[in-house]
């Protein structure tokens, strides 16, 4: 150990914190993600457009993130991380009650700006103290959890605002009272937000560790370390590959329910329980599998192999994109759950190498970076990119335009992946060449 590095924390604290940071993403993709469930009783109390929700489900959310996670990116590296992330539950809890409350879709709109911009600071954040709590090699199984919680909360908010729209269907709630007459969707905001108000204070609990100033540069197996600014190079196209898997991810979490309720005829309360657990074993199986992959691959085979491993399987993504437009709903369920067990792998290895590859004193920043570019080409382009292609293919339907947006994210995730092994080759071969130079 280099005077500048200090040692990691105890395994089993470290193990806790992960838990910890695993539950309060999934309270804050629940927040998030629930309102994909109840979009078509938004379209019809505020008469709005299928283009309007996308905006709502994705537009508001990503231009909040984007404008707040650079600035908390910077904060995070030189501030104490558990007490901005108790201040991002604060906000967006209190803005997803605002949503519930809200009398127009500008309102809500508003309401949605605000949620993004409290949930701007946790992950960077919270993968900062992660990467402090794990050394390298045992960073990718703590970040395969972390984001096991992010898959929980895909289907685990459909689950949830399912049940809650099951249990409240024909019953009047809080009589007398000036709730009383408040929309099913409504009570669901309510009832996902009042509570996550609470999750400060577990958070609290988390202790702040040193900072490590310095971090080894993992060499390829075989082959010598690869330069700082080279690594930064290939970023670059890890950034863009993550954010078309995220754009995959959004389009598809964003758009399913809706192609089962108006393409299929399932009613919204059977939607959230039918779409919701294949999906929470599907991604979080995925993003689990993946974290622990990143790992033994990478102290086996190095970089090289995790880029291998996930570019395999995001070709196989291309068939299962078809599962849509079988016409079966067992088919349409069982392509949803295929497809994000290989994103979630995928997204796994990905962010752990970017995160062993970043400096520390800028890696919230990097991570807030990538984030930014989720939502912007993920949460935002995402659900939108759906809608445009449900329009041009009018005899497709929602399960069409699925299809089609995941195929494209598969196209663009697998040029970048290839993009950096190309990087990485060429890095490791004017490394050999140095080194035979100087002989």
């Amino acid at each position: 150990m280099t005077p500048e590095q200090h040692a990691f924390p105890d395994r089993r604290y470290a193990w806790a914190v992960v838990v910890i940071l695993m539950f309060t993403t999934i309270i804050s993709y629940t927040d998030r993600q629930v309102l994909s469930l109840l979009v078509d009783p938004i379209r019809a109390e505020f008469n709005a457009t299928d283009r309007q929700l996308s905006y709502l489900i994705g537009g508001a959310f990503a231009i909040a993130y984007g404008i707040a996670g650079l600035p908390m990116g910077y904060f995070a590296d030189r501030l104490s991380r558990r007490n901005m992330i108790v201040c991002g539950i604060l906000v967006w809890s209190i803005a997803t009650i605002c949503c519930a409350l809200a009398r127009s879709y500008s309102e809500l709109f508003a309401a949605r700006l605000v949620v993004g911009m409290g949930e701007a600071v946790l992950s960077p954040a919270a993968l900062s103290l992660i990467a402090d709590y794990f050394p390298p090699h045992r960073r990718g199984a703590a970040i395969g959890c972390y984001f096991t919680g992010i898959s929980l909360s895909y289907g685990g908010s459909m689950v949830v605002g399912g049940l809650i729209l099951g249990a409240i269907n024909g019953i009047t709630l809080l009589p007398g009272t000036p709730l009383e007459h408040l929309s099913a969707w409504r009570i669901v905001l309510l009832m996902i937000g009042v509570p996550s108000l609470l999750w400060v204070l577990p958070v609290l609990l988390i202790k702040e560790p040193a900072r490590q100033l310095a971090v080894a540069n993992v060499s390829e197996s075989g082959g010598a370390d690869i330069p700082a600014f080279r690594l930064w190079a290939m970023t670059i196209p890890l950034y863009f590959a993550i954010a078309s898997a995220s754009m995959i991810d959004n389009a598809v979490g964003a758009w399913s329910p809706s192609m089962l309720i108006r393409e299929y005829g399932m009613p919204a309360a059977q939607v959230g329980t039918a779409l919701g657990l294949p999906l929470m074993i599907g991604f979080g199986g995925g993003q689990l599998i993946g974290g622990f992959l990143a790992d033994h691959v990478g102290r086996r085979w190095g970089r090289r192999g995790q880029l291998f491993v996930s570019l395999g399987l995001a070709l196989l993504i291309f068939p299962v994109a078809q599962a849509a437009r079988h016409g079966s709903v067992a088919w349409v369920l069982s392509g949803i759950a295929t497809y994000f067990f290989l994103a979630g792998n995928i997204i796994s290895i990905l962010f752990s190498m970017m995160v062993n590859a970043m400096p520390p004193r800028r890696r919230a920043l990097a991570i807030s970076l990538a984030f930014l570019l989720n939502v912007a080409l993920g949460a935002s382009a995402g659900p939108v990119i759906v809608t445009f292609a449900a329009e041009s293919m009018r005899n497709e339907g929602l399960a069409g335009a699925i299809t089609f947006t995941t195929g494209l994210g598969a196209l663009m995730m697998s040029g970048c992946i290839m993009l950096m092994i190309l990087l990485l080759g060429l890095g490791a071969r004017r490394a050999r060449e140095g080194s035979q130079a100087l002989v």
